[in-house]
């Protein structure tokens, strides 16, 4: 086992000509990732239905750039949720607030396995439906897509160019470069990956084994093993969840398709110790053998795991293009995102938002510690490294139109304004 060495550049990827956006668009189809809840950041609604920036949603986003692309190509490439039993109503009753409506399809319900005994903790399918199922992973796509008929729906009408994403991405766009190098490579599954850094713990990688391509996730690795599967020195690229796929392809190796089952343990509220068994989409890479990793500049990885992420993108950190991409100023002071470390106090979603009157002003910032009882005012702007603790117990506010550029800020009063 090594990790993946040789990658295919995404700036040596033939880019369309005048005449040919057409043509790609026309075999192409969006499938967004919309199963997930935002659990990380302490909800129990669709991840994709927290508001961003502007009032609007990461579904929004997934919207709007959606409808960008087909008015500027004047094409009708189909936008796809791929729901799971947690999101489908919710999705669907945000679409219809919003008078829109989308095609999508629901992934599949499996048990969850007590740890000690081995048995599925429901005794059948309407028991414990709060706590004895989950969403497998989005590995699950390719079958569920079949199951629902969406698969054989999209190939007769000649859409057999899927791209696949996670909807909380709001950089991962259907791209004419990389649609155009599947048609006419014949590339079966492609994965694009970006170069790895110290913040990017969760993300998979690709390995090689007996010259076959592999996705290796963090929780498949020993114990042992750990520190050098987070290290930059040995793997320097990692999985961005942008996978490209023919469909076709997808559909001849069904029944044979071999996937990495990844062994999630969790702990119910009742204590109760269970195995959820998964799959991701990046693990089905095995079973193609005209499969390659494109590397693609960070600009087209932006995704939102944390309260720390969320903060980065609702700020000035990020422009939005006219394709409705968040970008990084340019006229930042560093030419990358800046590193954000928020405390366990603003975990929570409900409790980030209580914590900030306004979201700062951010633009200038390099790297910024917040640790303890950390309330915002509003219009509070931070520059350069800045650190603010609060003492134990005590809360420390930061009144509003405050400017901190490069200090340490601690301690136990409160702040007022003059």
């Amino acid at each position: 086992m090594k990790p993946l060495k040789k990658h295919i550049d995404y700036e040596s990827l033939p880019r369309c000509e005048a005449t040919e956006p057409e043509t790609v668009l026309e075999h192409l189809c969006v499938v967004k990732l919309n199963g997930g809840l935002g659990t990380t950041m302490g909800c129990k609604a669709p991840k994709s239905l927290i508001t961003i920036r502007d009032g609007l949603t990461f579904l929004d986003f997934a919207i709007k750039q959606n409808e960008i692309l087909n008015a500027k190509y004047n094409s009708d490439v189909p936008l796809i949720l791929m729901d799971s039993f947690n999101t489908a109503q919710p999705t669907a009753r945000a679409l219809k607030k919003r008078g829109l409506k989308l095609r999508s399809f629901m992934q599949s319900r499996c048990p969850r396995i007590f740890s000690d005994t081995l048995l599925p903790v429901p005794s059948g399918p309407n028991d414990r439906i709060s706590d004895g199922w989950y969403p497998p992973g989005h590995g699950n796509i390719f079958q569920s897509m079949h199951l629902t008929g969406i698969l054989d729906e999209l190939i007769s009408t000649g859409r057999h160019i899927c791209f696949i994403s996670n909807i909380d991405n709001t950089s991962a766009t259907a791209d004419l470069s990389i649609a155009k190098f599947m048609l006419d490579s014949g590339t079966e599954y492609a994965m694009e990956c970006t170069e790895k850094t110290s913040t990017d713990t969760k993300g998979g990688t690709l390995i090689e084994i007996n010259g076959h391509l592999m996705h290796l996730e963090m929780l498949q690795v020993p114990k042992a093993n750990v520190e050098e599967f987070l290290s930059t020195r040995t793997f320097k690229t990692f999985n961005t969840n942008n996978i490209w796929v023919n469909l076709i392809s997808v559909k001849e190796r069904l029944s044979t398709m071999k996937m990495e089952i990844i062994v999630n343990k969790k702990k119910l509220a009742s204590g109760e110790d269970v195995i959820q068994l998964e799959t991701s989409v990046g693990g089905a890479i095995r079973n193609f053998e005209r499969a390659c990793s494109i590397r693609v500049p960070r600009s087209r990885f932006l995704p939102v795991k944390k309260t720390q992420d969320l903060l980065a993108i609702m700020s000035d950190i990020y422009e939005m293009d006219s394709e409705f991409r968040l970008r990084l100023r340019l006229d930042r002071p560093i030419p990358n995102q800046p590193t954000i470390k928020l405390s366990k106090q603003f975990s929570s979603l409900s409790e980030f938002q209580r914590r900030f009157a306004s979201i700062p002003h951010l633009a200038d910032l390099i790297r910024l510690t917040v640790d303890g009882d950390v309330c915002f005012g509003s219009d509070v702007v931070l520059k350069g490294d800045v650190i603010i603790m609060a003492d134990d117990e005590c809360t420390l506010e930061i009144p509003s139109c405050s400017l901190i550029e490069n200090k340490i800020v601690s301690g136990r009063l409160r702040f007022r304004e003059n």
